[in-house]
């Protein structure tokens, strides 16, 4: 099972707070500075978001990061 995770590129303002609480599921995005979803399967990932199918066990991580981001950047379906 999966879970659809998006990154709102265009609202992100990267902060960092979802690298720090969701470590295993977001990083840097070098080439637009903004956040990206480093795990599962990426079906999206351009200037405006990064959308992946990501497994049910980074669910939690998920939610922390969701609900720490200042700006609502991330979205989660499933």
């Amino acid at each position: 099972m999966s879970i659809k995770v998006r990154v709102d590129k265009e609202k992100c303002i990267s902060c960092g707070l979802c690298w720090a609480m969701a470590p295993d599921v977001f990083e840097l995005d070098t080439s637009t500075g903004k956040s990206h979803i480093k795990v599962g399967n990426v079906v999206v990932d351009n200037e405006k978001e990064c959308v992946a199918e990501v497994p049910k066990e980074f669910e939690e991580q998920v939610r922390r990061a969701l609900e720490a981001c200042p700006v609502g950047a991330i979205s989660m379906q499933g």
